[in-house]
């Protein structure tokens, strides 16, 4: 059952990077326009950053469990967590 948790932590870890990405970008945006949107977006940016930082401090925490109840739904929000991510940061890019 370790594996599935090394595998939700690098999902969660690959987040966290993708959404420091996003953050990343947004900032740049309110650096060039600086707008209430900007501003709101850029706090977006920050609470995407905290939600993958407590999504990967649960994971690690919940990972000394071997149940397949915490595992596998487990596995399913990081993949959907990062798939919403890179879907945002590709809408951003665009």
């Amino acid at each position: 059952m370790m594996h599935i948790w090394t595998i939700n932590l690098a999902i969660v870890i690959v987040s966290i990077i993708v959404a420091g990405l996003i953050a990343f970008e947004l900032f740049q945006v309110r650096k060039i326009n600086k707008t209430k949107l900007t501003v709101a977006l850029s706090l977006l940016g920050i609470i995407l950053v905290a939600e993958e930082l407590v999504l990967f401090s649960a994971f690690m925490m919940w990972s000394s469990y071997d149940n397949p109840m915490y595992a596998y739904p487990s596995a399913v929000i990081a993949s959907l967590s990062l798939i919403g991510l890179i879907i945002l940061y590709y809408i951003l890019r665009i």
